[in-house]
């Protein structure tokens, strides 16, 4: 017998557990399949902690979006008892007239965003983590942090259990195909159908929806966590969220005891498929990571050009981007009962709960009231969107 649900979900990650438990808080049915237990490292929310930011060079959209975020997530780390929005701050450190400092200021100047400008000596005095030049600047953004990755996906799973959503972890979604206004799902040992489908599967979106030929890249990332020489330089508290431009290179305060988590936005290996084997992080991905902190923060790692701090730990993860690294959020151009969101292109962790919202409501109303006309596929495919705002 065929089971059937309002909404089913390929991807239980990052977007896909915050749609369903979206979508089953608004009393509709809802099914959700990954091929893996989340959380994992074969997605882009591997590594424990995600940045949470809200000047946003990558584009003016996304700014009420992430203030929107920022509430969403506090109201969420409430209402599970966990905090899950570190509102640690985040210091973005440059050469001072530069555009990577310059993007931040814009987007703050844009929104009316409160940024605190500090020149090299004060970010030396105030977190002395940062050894900084005198020709670098500093930018605080006090309302920044970060976010607990996995025990955000554990609570939004522990949640959906508790109210009554079906979640299949571990098995791969081999079919699907249109059956009337509905979809049918296939796995190999079950067949359901739903009402409305939506594709949150990161990495693998691209094979599943092949007919699409979505012009997306699965890149290789490597994710490291250090053991600072001065460890209570980095503790949280004292130390905030951090990035200098070296290939976008950013770090988080220690916490959970792991060490100091340093990890590079820019660069990486694209691999053709996400399914082959992912070769495990060397001395090339982690040798560069080292020399820029070494280079800005000999109490982490010791003194340039090689520093001597102690690799606790490297993983890999799969970044899933766009051309224009801006998220895919529309319906199927040829299936009105099929969402997808896909290409969050390593920044899309931190809008998880609102883009719950938004699927959802694409899901059981047909449009939304989030911003996301600017994520349509047609952008892409050269049509109109799809999206109804």
């Amino acid at each position: 017998m065929i089971s059937s649900y309002d909404v089913a979900i390929i991807g239980m990650g990052t977007m896909g557990s915050f749609a369903a438990l979206e979508v089953i808080e608004r009393g509709a049915s809802v099914i959700g399949f990954d091929r893996f237990q989340p959380p994992h490292s074969f997605g882009s929310h591997g590594g424990q902690s995600r940045i949470f930011r809200v000047a946003y060079p990558e584009g003016s959209g996304y700014v009420p979006m992430a203030q929107q975020s920022g509430q969403l997530w506090d109201q969420l780390g409430e209402r599970f008892k966990t905090k899950l929005l570190h509102r640690s701050g985040m210091l973005y450190m440059g050469a001072a007239g530069e555009s990577f400092l310059g993007g931040i200021q814009e987007s703050a100047r844009v929104h009316q965003l409160h940024l605190e400008n500090l020149d090299a000596w004060e970010v030396r005095e105030r977190f002395p983590a940062f050894q900084i030049p005198d020709q670098y600047a500093g930018l605080f953004d006090p309302v920044a942090g970060w976010i607990d990755v996995d025990a955000s996906i554990q609570q939004a799973h522990q949640q959906l259990r508790l109210l009554g959503a079906e979640v299949v972890l571990n098995t791969p979604v081999l079919r699907w195909h249109p059956d009337g206004a509905g979809v049918r799902v296939i796995t190999a040992n079950r067949e359901v159908r739903a009402t409305k489908f939506i594709f949150t599967a990161g990495a693998w979106t691209g094979p599943i929806l092949s007919e699409l030929s979505l012009p997306l890249t699965v890149r290789r990332k490597v994710v490291t966590w250090f053991e600072p020489l001065v460890p209570e330089l980095f503790a949280e508290g004292r130390a905030p969220v951090f990035t200098f431009p070296e290939n976008w290179l950013y770090g988080f305060p220690i916490f959970a005891g792991r060490g100091v988590k340093l990890a590079e936005h820019l660069g990486g290996l694209d691999i053709p498929n996400a399914g082959d084997p992912i070769a495990v992080p060397d001395g090339s991905d982690i040798d560069p990571i080292r020399a820029t902190a070494s280079k800005y923060m000999p109490q982490l790692a010791g003194p340039p050009p090689g520093g001597a701090a102690r690799l606790l730990d490297a993983i890999t993860c799969l970044y899933t981007l766009t051309p224009d690294e801006n998220f895919i959020v529309d319906f199927h151009p040829a299936h009105h009962q099929v969402i997808l969101a896909a290409g969050f292109s390593g920044h899309g962790f931190k809008f998880a709960p609102l883009m719950g919202i938004a699927l959802a409501d694409l899901a059981l109303q047909g449009q939304t009231d989030v911003p996301i006309g600017f994520l349509g596929l047609s952008r892409f495919l050269g049509q109109a969107s799809n999206i109804r705002l």
